[in-house]
């Protein structure tokens, strides 16, 4: 008897996906569409997407969207730097680690609401040091997680190696460890791209001067009541978060391609 072969996961997911649009659809038809024929707060999913489209060849929103993904990609390198340089000291001074791990837990758990108005204070008018802020704290738990387990998952074979060749713990991280952090690192560095974005999104909720960016564009139309644009700029900024996400793992396919078969379980350990 032959057994029946699971669905594909590209076909579950379009399955999926046209569920979702049309549930879409129903509740905003039934729930949300007013006796007159506009839109309430949730429109049709048909609206949203074609109001995407109208707002691409807009050059407002591309410039707003391009000053998001820049405060967003400066918090994601100094978060990346920070990380890299704690596991880095944490190998040469181990009792460095439950300081590392204390740092990563207080940036994961950090209330926003409380740290915003604090960095706004602090930088002046026009400035969009909170986006960064903010960029740097959603991505450097993760990235000082993956760095730690990147930098330990070597084998003590290939140190003892190292060790007989003369080579000290310097040399141990530049030839061995660094190499061997390349998969977690990577997992890191994907689940890190999406989360600065919308850091940086939510940073310039609180930012004092700023006109532009897709968190100004988002608040401007809830100004204006235009729900068919909020909920447009939603759907671009995760496209944009996604496509930070597919970018950096088509990099890592090119430049590690060894990794591919332990992403997903690196990726589980940093969640």
């Amino acid at each position: 008897m032959m057994r029946r072969q699971p669905p594909a996961p590209a076909l579950l997911g379009a399955g999926g996906l046209v569920v979702i649009l049309v549930l879409w659809h129903l509740v905003a038809t039934f729930g949300f569409t007013r006796p007159n024929g506009s839109y309430g707060a949730v429109p049709p999913p048909l609206a949203a997407l074609g109001r995407v489209g109208a707002d691409l060849v807009d050059p407002a929103y591309w410039s707003g969207i391009g000053a998001t993904a820049g405060a967003a990609l400066t918090g994601y390198l100094l978060a990346v730097a920070a990380a890299l340089v704690l596991g880095v000291l944490v190998l040469l001074a181990p009792p460095l680690e439950s300081f590392a791990n204390q740092l990563g837990v207080v940036a994961a758990c950090i209330p926003i609401a409380a740290i915003s108005p604090i960095v706004v204070l602090l930088s002046p008018t026009g400035s969009r040091a909170v986006s960064v802020v903010l960029a740097l704290l959603a991505v450097e738990f993760p990235m000082i997680i993956g760095v730690l387990l990147g930098l330990r998952a070597t084998s003590p074979a290939q140190l003892d190696l190292v060790h007989a060749y003369g080579g000290g713990t310097l040399t141990a991280i530049r030839k061995v460890r660094l190499i061997a952090a390349i998969p977690a690192l990577l997992s890191a560095l994907k689940i890190g791209a999406p989360a600065a974005f919308l850091g940086a999104m939510t940073g310039e909720f609180f930012a004092v001067g700023v006109d532009s960016g897709a968190g100004r564009l988002l608040i401007s139309q809830q100004y204006a009541g235009d729900y068919v644009g909020m909920w447009a700029i939603a759907i671009l900024a995760s496209a944009v978060s996604a496509l930070g996400y597919g970018a950096i793992a088509l990099l890592a396919r090119w430049l590690a391609p060894w990794t591919a078969h332990t992403a997903g379980q690196t990726a589980g350990a940093l969640r």
